[in-house]
């Protein structure tokens, strides 16, 4: 069930990789080495190179939009529709400041220090969403039939902005699926079409432009190696730090120096994944090198298809990690529960837990635009389905839906040869 529903955007920057795994800025005239503190005579630094012409900011701001929508649909008491849709849109975008919520002291101040003219709902699939048809009334604007992202999402944005909700009627929480339909298209929906394209030979007349721009989707920054801590950091971060100043100008590029929310979620599975006694996938730098090593062909007019699949099979495996990850969270939400399913009461969460069932549901989507042939359409369906069109409270028993969900994950961890060990870790 090979998909790559949406084509890409303009776009732009990637890094070469000098010595083993990792990168950072500098000029076009050679490698910029960063001294590490190891004690090596620099035999391990890290070292980068920066093409002066690649950018991709774009991407970068898309990254950024997500996360803010989310984060304001959340909090939709103090966000009307108009400042919602707004921002979807990209109506005077340029201006608009940065959410306050970023970590770091960021270099850029608003999204047009970042990009100029992104219109984020220009990059949103119209492709009806799996059983979509299905949702209840509360849950669609068209109900019984067809809706695709792009209608779900204003959908969504109408309900927190004009009426200050956080969730439906039926459980569903607006600000999971305002952030994370965003993760599924354009992010992982454009990201993945490029890497697909590359690794099927289809090479684009600017391959450099297109490479970087799935690079910029899928949010590393310049340089891995520094963020990373799998045994000792916070969800596989050093320190828990997902900004930090690489080259010590006192400020964070957010388009070379942070870890956007894909790249977030390759690190903290991979040191999830680091913990177990099975194998220990490593997402993150299986996928940043197969990135930068693309890259470094594109440069060199090589061929980078290799790289270009090693790279879309870290981040498919990724998206399909994340819908286990959260439906273990149900399963546990499940084990203080019995009998029929309740729903919230007040601000309290239901049986279920509707911020990982929204989570659980929306990165199962994300696996329409693109997943390897090994995951039928059939398949899908089916996950979907034990998921469910929304938490099934007053439905079903614990015990049943707990089922409905072990066979979800197993479908998933079939498909993509996921150990016991590693499934239960994540």
């Amino acid at each position: 069930m090979q998909r790559s529903l949406f084509r890409y955007t303009t776009a732009f920057l990637l890094p070469l990789l000098a010595v083993g795994l990792v990168l950072t800025g500098c000029d076009s005239t050679g490698s910029n080495g960063i001294d590490n503190d190891n004690g090596d005579n620099e035999e391990n630094d890290t070292f980068s190179f920066e093409y002066p012409s690649s950018t991709y900011g774009t991407e970068t701001a898309v990254n950024l939009l997500a996360f803010d929508l989310g984060v304001r649909v959340g909090s939709a008491a103090e966000n009307s529709e108009s400042v919602l849709l707004d921002l979807y849109e990209g109506n005077n975008l340029d201006e608009t400041t940065l959410p306050s919520a970023l970590s770091g002291s960021p270099e850029q101040s608003t999204y047009g220090d970042v990009a100029s003219g992104v219109t984020l709902s220009s990059l949103v699939s119209t492709e009806p969403l799996i059983r979509g048809n299905q949702l209840g009334p509360q849950d669609t604007p068209n109900s019984g039939a067809a809706v695709n992202t792009d209608e779900l999402l204003r959908f969504y944005l109408q309900e927190a902005g004009a009426n200050d909700s956080k969730r439906t009627s039926n459980g569903i929480v607006l600000s999971q699926f305002a952030e994370k339909m965003l993760l599924g298209t354009p992010l992982y929906g454009q990201g993945a079409a490029i890497l697909s394209d590359f690794a099927d030979g289809n090479l684009p007349a600017n391959q450099a432009e297109q490479w970087d721009a799935a690079f910029g989707y899928f949010g590393f920054p310049r340089t891995l190696e520094p963020f990373l801590d799998y045994s000792g950091g916070t969800e596989g971060l050093a320190n828990g730090n997902i900004a930090r100043d690489v080259d010590s100008n006192g400020s964070v590029d957010l388009t070379s120096e942070y870890v956007h929310t894909w790249a977030s979620y390759a690190i903290e599975r991979s040191a999830a994944a680091s913990s177990t006694d099975g194998p220990s996938p490593d997402f993150a730098r299986d996928a940043f090198n197969a990135l930068v090593e693309g890259r470094e062909n594109i440069e060199n007019g090589e061929d980078p298809s290799s790289h270009a699949r090693t790279a879309l099979d870290a981040w498919e495996k990724v998206v399909a990690v994340n819908v286990i990850h959260y439906i273990n969270s149900m399963e546990g939400n499940l084990e203080d529960a019995s009998g029929t399913l309740e729903g919230p009461q007040g601000e309290s969460s239901g049986d279920v837990g509707e911020d990982a069932w929204g989570e659980a549901k929306a990165f199962a989507w994300s696996l329409q635009f693109y997943s390897r042939d090994a995951l039928t359409s059939q398949d899908l369906n089916n996950v979907l389905e034990d998921i469910g069109n929304d938490p099934p409270y007053g439905e079903m028993t614990a015990s049943e839906y707990a089922s409905d969900l072990q066979d979800a994950t197993d479908i998933l961890a079939d498909t993509y040869g996921f150990s016991d060990s590693n499934v239960a870790a994540w």
